[in-house]
């Protein structure tokens, strides 16, 4: 009997350790908390979740729900961000390099000082949003809506902004060389100490603009569709 005990008790640890191993063996799912996820998390709710300093290069947060999420320093390139609600969003130094942020919800989010030259903000809504010294080199904002943002010493050398919405935003020394601002709105902007160097003005509404006199707009173009306030003169871009 004591045998039969004994063997019983052999057996059953044996299966337990052959258990164990098979599910070691299996490969771990990715979790969505770790500090360096890169993988899918598109719809996940990080709501108020801090991801400060977090690694999320390459990874899908497409539609995923941001809002007043903590992001400071958070390494983002290249990441999928697409329709993410982001609404008072701290992302203050994130690197967003080439991320893809069309159609994201970033009203009062805080973007000061973020790396995100050649990112998509395709129709974006950033109202209110604090782009204050955001490298935004060739990024593309087309149908973005911008109005009343802080834009004081951000650069947007060689961005798409066609058809954006700039009414009422802070432009103060930022830099627009380059920059195609075709369709866009600047009613009640301030772009004093601004750069638009060689920008383009097709069709562009720049009525109302506050301190245009202290901006520079050497080589810039417009069309003869191109409402400007008065005083202003600008020369017909040429046609393709």
């Amino acid at each position: 009997m004591n045998r039969v005990l004994l063997s019983l008790a052999t057996l059953a640890s044996a299966t337990a350790f052959a258990a164990a191993a098979q599910e070691q063996s299996q490969p771990s799912q990715p979790v969505a908390w770790a500090p360096s996820y890169v993988g899918s998390c598109g719809g996940c709710n990080l709501t108020g979740r801090n991801l400060t300093g977090w690694t999320l290069s390459g990874a899908n947060y497409r539609e995923a729900n941001l809002e007043f999420a903590y992001m400071r320093g958070t390494q983002a390139k290249e990441t999928n961000f697409e329709g993410i609600r982001a609404t008072g969003a701290d992302m203050r130094a994130a690197v967003l390099t080439s991320a893809k942020l069309s159609g994201a919800i970033l009203v009062n989010a805080r973007l000061q000082a973020i790396q995100a030259s050649g990112a998509e903000f395709k129709q974006s809504v950033l109202v209110g949003t604090n782009l204050q010294r955001a490298m935004l080199v060739g990024a593309n904002f087309a149908a973005a809506n911008l109005a009343t943002a802080s834009l004081e010493g951000a650069d947007f050398s060689g961005a798409n902004l066609t058809g954006a919405d700039l009414s009422g935003t802070v432009m103060m020394s930022a830099v627009f060389n380059g920059a195609n601002l075709t369709m866009s709105k600047f009613d009640g902007a301030n772009v004093q100490g601004a750069s638009f160097k060689d920008a383009r003005f097709v069709d562009a509404n720049l009525t109302g603009l506050i301190g245009w006199l202290d901006a520079d707009f050497e080589g810039a173009c417009a069309s003869q569709a191109t409402l400007l306030p008065s005083g202003m003169h600008m020369p017909d871009c040429e046609q393709d």
